[in-house]
């Protein structure tokens, strides 16, 4: 017999089964505008290995869909392998290298095959190998990581545990070219040890967790300088010669560097789930049907008895209200429950009037108030005209600081069907 902690639980992020495939529900509204299945398109069909960019926002379900990727890329005999880069990076540092990223996605390769193929496959570790070109005398410090849900590695070490190598690397990186042909040749050595493993000719590396690249002590003008060092300025050096690699990135990339497209293989953009009709001029936004039934059944398949706790029209309320964010529906969920238990309400709760519906509601929205004024002339921009936000910035000093910081609290959600447009989650609205 199930218990409200057992329903609340089952909506933390820290609760996923092992295998996620198993509550999966495809997003897409048809299979041209399945960004997934894009980009296993996109691989399959290469002549060359490509690089790629894959956008999406924090809580919308990216690493679900990743995961969905490597093991649909699996079944078609790509061998893939995930870097989480939030296990060797500190990710609210704004000036973040490229020879750090490039670094990053190594080792989280090459840690990636270890723990495949359970062997030392290299003579030299990428530290080790790194050390020895820098002529580095630097002690490493060992670290012990768990990567996201789903993709588990062990880290051998960290960029954030070994602060004096990386400022070695960054300064190396930045007086020789010799770094990133180093970097190349151990991505070819690594490439030839899987082909001979898997007898596969393509292979493919997911650098993860980009997105959520931030500035917390308000230096967006640097978080902006790094974005364009990191994917703009050079990114013929993100690219390898053997293996094919896919990097996420923020959601607002487009917004702040447009143009961006040209330089890669292939850019894709996750979506909420649909919940709102594509916007008219001058209409109030619509639900859409389709888009919030999915979401439903992506609670169906976290919890199958979840109607014991919570009625369908609550349910339907929480993904309208989420804007089709899924860890803002969980976190409306887990809200709601621990309420009504609080105030002894009897289960399931069925009224979007109830007050711990209400509650759950204040509690999701209590950041409001933090809101700037320039925050707030933005969230009234994108819920008034749902457009594109690149031809909108006039002073990006002034305007690319509130554009980050609604897009890192979700406050901004992305959709797409044919073009990418912004919309303000319903559950914001009135509340500008």
């Amino acid at each position: 017999m199930s218990s409200a902690k057992d329903f609340h639980n089952a909506f933390l992020d820290t609760s996923r089964p092992e295998k996620v495939m198993s509550y999966y529900v495809n997003r897409a509204i048809d299979d041209t505008q399945d960004s997934v299945a894009e980009m296993k398109q996109a691989v399959e069909w290469e002549e060359t290995p490509g690089c790629y960019l894959f956008s999406g926002l924090r809580g919308a379900g990216k690493t679900t869909e990743l995961q969905r990727l490597t093991t649909e890329l699996a079944d078609a005999n790509i061998p893939a392998f995930y870097c989480n880069a939030d296990a060797y990076l500190d990710l609210n540092d704004p000036t973040i290298t490229q020879a750090e990223l490039i670094f990053t996605a190594l080792a989280g390769l090459a840690d990636a095959v270890k723990a495949a193929y359970g062997k030392e496959f290299l003579q030299q570790t990428l530290w080790e190998r790194v050390k020895s070109t820098m002529n580095s005398e630097v002690e490493l410090q060992p670290t012990l990581k768990t990567a996201a849900p789903g993709f588990e590695a062990e880290v051998q070490f960290s960029l954030k545990e070994n602060h004096t190598f990386k400022q070695e690397l960054i300064k190396f990186a930045a007086s020789s070219g010799s770094f990133f042909h180093e970097a190349n040749q151990f991505a070819n050595e690594v490439a030839a040890f899987v082909k001979q493993q898997t007898k596969q000719s393509k292979i493919v590396l997911i650098v993860d967790s980009l997105e959520r690249l931030s500035a917390p002590n308000g230096q967006e003008h640097l978080l902006f300088e790094s974005l364009k060092e990191l994917f703009f300025n050079s990114p013929s050096r993100l690219f390898f010669d053997s293996i094919s690699v896919i990097y996420t990135v923020p959601p607002y990339i487009h917004a702040v560097l447009p143009g961006i497209d040209q330089f890669y293989s292939g850019i894709f953009s996750l979506p909420n789930f649909k919940i709102m009709q594509t916007p008219k001029p001058s209409h109030a936004i619509e639900r859409n049907d389709n888009g919030i039934a999915k979401m439903v059944e992506v609670v169906a398949k976290r919890f199958p008895d979840w109607q014991q706790y919570l009625t369908t029209a609550v349910i339907e309320e929480f993904a309208w209200l989420s804007g089709g964010n899924i860890r803002r529906m969980f976190a409306l969920i887990r809200h709601t429950t621990r309420k009504a238990v609080l105030g002894k309400v009897v289960f399931p709760v069925a009224e979007i009037t109830s007050e711990p519906v209400e509650q759950a509601i204040a509690e999701e929205t209590k950041n409001i108030q933090w809101l700037n004024a320039q925050d707030r002339k933005w969230l009234l921009h994108c819920q008034e005209h749902s457009g594109q936000l690149a031809q909108c910035i006039k002073n990006l000093q002034e305007d690319l600081p509130p554009i980050i910081r609604l897009f890192d609290h979700s406050l901004v959600l992305n959709y797409q069907n044919g073009r990418v447009w912004y919309q303000v989650p319903p559950i914001i609205h009135g509340k500008i």
